[in-house]
């Protein structure tokens, strides 16, 4: 059971972009998800005012999905509905680790590119975050996101190993953060002062097993995972990132301010325990749902 932190109570969030189903091939179970979605969800059960903006499709992974937010009280009031497919990703475990095999890459979202209206701009200017990810297609309106916003955050995931985002993004941005569990803490590093130095505000790398690190363009602060009972890893990510943010906007971070390494410290600790609870849970943060389409394990 998760606790939620009364310091957090009067912060508005907005998880802006991607959601999807998990399709767990092996279950034939489907589970909420996608790194803007999962970050609303999260700061909800940490106790924030949290809301979702987004794409749905108009099949039964769509309808889960909204049913979901609304059984947690996370209004998507603003959302676009799109007739067609909704996002999804199966997943296989084997061996007790999980593999995602395939993606249709947002379905409707990628489709039907979120272009945010004054109307939609005037919206999340009332919150103290909004955070968005590489999978929310919205790149090329993130100069006028940040105009709109408090503070801007950002998660490249395992995009930035592949695409060019880094330069291009990060002047854009208050905080990033990217996976980089797979190439290592020099890397990680050296990818971090890039983000900071096109003017990124602070920027965090997730290594797996090995905690995260962050840089502020002075200090790089470590953190440790918290040891836990592993259900399932998913989320976990979005989970660190999440509570960390909170944490830090909770303390009073505020746009072109210098973060100290204490808060920082203290954050990605708030971090790596709400990580070690998500990890409990199946699925991103649980609602299963039996697969609706036909797909093979």
């Amino acid at each position: 059971m998760i606790t939620p932190d009364t310091s957090f109570n009067t912060f508005k969030v907005l998880g802006l972009g991607d959601n999807v189903v998990d399709r767990y091939l092996n279950t034939g179970k489907m589970y909420p998800g996608g790194n803007a979605l999962n970050f609303a969800v999260y700061a909800k059960m940490l106790g924030a005012d949290a809301a979702f903006l987004g794409t749905f499709g108009t099949d039964a992974a769509a309808r889960h999905v909204r049913a979901t937010l609304e059984a947690l009280c996370v209004p998507a009031t603003h959302s676009r509905i799109i007739d067609g497919e909704n996002g999804h990703a199966d997943v296989r475990v084997v061996d007790g680790n999980r593999e995602f095999v395939f993606s249709n890459k947002g379905g409707v979202a990628r489709e039907n590119p979120f272009a945010p209206g004054q109307g939609d701009i005037d919206y999340l200017s009332a919150f103290a975050l909004v955070h968005t990810s590489c999978y929310s297609h919205l790149n090329q309106h993130l100069a006028v996101l940040k105009s709109g916003s408090r503070l801007l955050s950002y998660d490249f995931s395992y995009r930035w190993q592949v695409e060019d985002l880094i330069a291009p993004v990060t002047p854009h941005l208050d905080f990033a953060a990217l996976s980089a569990g797979d190439v290592g803490r020099d890397r990680a590093l050296e990818v971090l002062r890039e983000a900071v130095g096109h003017g990124c505000g602070l920027a965090l790398a997730t290594l797996g097993p090995e905690g995260a690190v962050a840089y502020n363009g002075k200090d790089v602060v470590s953190v440790a995972p918290v040891p836990t009972d592993v259900v399932d890893t998913l989320g976990a990510g979005d989970a660190f990132i999440t509570a960390t943010l909170l944490t830090l906007a909770a303390r009073g971070w505020k746009r072109g301010e210098h973060v100290g390494p204490q808060a920082i410290q203290a954050a990605m600790e708030k971090g790596s325990q709400f990580a070690a609870e998500i990890c409990r849970i199946e699925g991103a943060f649980g609602y299963p749902a039996p697969i609706h389409s036909q797909v093979t394990a």
